[in-house]
């Protein structure tokens, strides 16, 4: 007997539940999106403008793929032999463009995820993106990317969620805006690539469907409790 995909659950339940206002919560990298296009470009450019002195390095860096990139650019730099001195600039260039509103438009879409979240939506869901990114640096280029790849933005039942300050703690500000959630109507599911994340919507909202993503996440993470439904992508297949 075949077990039900767990998306299609989710798709089947925001169907059957469209009376009690169903609401999906996805946050945005490493969940929606794939943002290590982002980095690599930044890591490329960075390599570009390196003189003749980092050939070698230059050269490494240049040769990275988006699928070889780790968490951290500088545990990839350092796996691939990159010096400790470019090492250092290249993270401190990341630093400096990766959390902009030009950098987003690098991003992408999760396999299935743009098909995924419109199917939720049309079926009566309110699609909540609560995001770590920041209004002051990210709001812009967020909703711009959103636009152009096809997610619903803009419209009724669409709720962009951005931290109001680029310093404040990602999970804590998640944390402090839960309440508020349920004023949209009944949390349906929500999905992350965070397992301490997944776990924190698992404990708010038991009746729930908290997804993990199998994307990368933060290294140290803790592991995800049972109840947590683990996918690879947004694909229904």
């Amino acid at each position: 007997m075949s077990m039900t995909h767990p998306l299609r659950a989710i798709v089947d339940a925001v169907a059957t539940r469209r009376a009690e206002r169903p609401v999906l919560i996805f946050d945005l990298d490493g969940t929606l999106y794939d943002n290590r296009p982002r980095t690599l470009r930044i890591a490329h450019a960075f390599a570009a403008s390196l003189g003749d002195g980092y050939a070698r390095d230059a050269q490494t860096i240049l040769g990275l793929s988006a699928q070889q990139l780790m968490y951290r650019l500088d545990d990839t730099l350092r796996a691939h032999g990159v010096s400790e001195e470019v090492v250092k600039l290249a993270s401190r260039r990341w630093f400096e463009r990766f959390f902009t509103d030009a950098a987003c438009a690098d991003d992408v879409p999760v396999r299935g995820a743009v098909r995924f979240v419109r199917t939720c939506y049309d079926l009566g869901a309110t699609i909540v993106y609560l995001t770590g990114r920041d209004v002051p640096n990210m709001l812009v280029g967020t909703v711009r990317t959103l636009r152009d790849d096809g997610f619903p933005i803009g419209v009724p039942r669409i709720e962009l969620v951005l931290k109001p300050r680029f310093e404040d703690d990602d999970t804590a500000f998640k944390v402090s805006v839960l309440d508020a959630m349920n004023e949209l109507g009944a949390v349906v599911a929500t999905f992350e690539n965070e397992p301490g994340n997944a776990n924190m919507f698992h404990g708010r909202w038991p009746a729930a469907t908290a997804v993990l993503l199998e994307t990368l996440h933060a290294p140290g993470a803790p592991e995800c409790v049972p109840a947590v439904v683990k996918v690879p992508d947004f694909s229904l297949d």
